[in-house]
């Protein structure tokens, strides 16, 4: 019993570590890309904070569940495998075969129903998307800010260095101006066709909870719609 307290005890420790250590990136990423904090919006402290504690916390278990032994076994073998010679050219197709396939298009729900795919493939799209765009306008990396004596353009600011100007009235100015407005397009249409399943799939009600399956989806509902 000892030797596994033990063993919980350096886990435990090791996890934290490298959640502090990811959270510290983090935070110094967001210094040195905002200048020093220069164009951080202090308004929006409470989300950057949030985030860092997110990272830390995602890290943490992320660590945890590596380090236990099936888990870290699995990993290991996995890459192995992956990097076996003569397999790497046949391994890293079928890894952009599962990237575009698994990932980026659902296609392992598709099979399961065209609608549970449109829920999961519209919020995770809107989601990523929406996410793309929050974070580094809260982190200060990208920042947008007239030239002198005129008023009719804006510059786009990356990390601090001037990148592109654009036209306020520009196609595309609105186009990125309005990015979070088609985020919500996506996530609202796979939030109402994921509640729409839960409400006639008796199947699934009866063993679905309220926190777990209802209340993610009344809070990205309420996000969205709020903005």
């Amino acid at each position: 019993m000892l030797i596994r307290n033990n063993a919980i005890s350096r886990d435990v420790l090791i996890a934290a570590s490298i959640g502090l250590g990811c959270t510290l990136a983090l935070g110094l990423m967001i210094i040195v890309g905002s200048r020093n904090l220069g164009h951080f919006d202090a308004a929006l402290v409470a989300y950057t904070f949030a985030t860092l504690f997110a990272v830390f916390g995602i890290a943490y278990r992320y660590t945890i569940w590596l380090r236990k032994p099936p888990t870290w076994m699995y990993l290991k073998r996995g890459w192995q495998t992956f990097f076996r010679r003569g397999r790497r050219k046949q391994n890293a197709g079928v890894w952009v075969k599962r990237v575009i396939g698994g990932f980026a298009l659902n296609d392992f729900i598709w099979r399961r129903g065209k609608s549970r795919w449109a829920a999961h493939f519209l919020i995770m799209w809107g989601s990523l998307t929406a996410a793309a765009i929050t974070f580094p306008l809260v982190f200060g990396w990208v920042h947008f800010a007239t030239p002198p004596n005129d008023f009719e353009h804006y510059t786009i600011y990356v990390f601090g260095f001037p990148t592109q100007t654009i036209a306020v009235d520009s196609f595309f100015a609105f186009f990125i101006f309005h990015g979070l407005v088609w985020s919500s397009f996506l996530v609202l249409p796979g939030v109402m066709l994921a509640m729409r399943r839960r409400m006639r799939d008796h199947g699934g009600a009866a063993v679905q909870r309220f926190g777990e399956d209802i209340l993610p989806l009344l809070m990205l509902f309420a996000i969205t719609v709020t903005g």
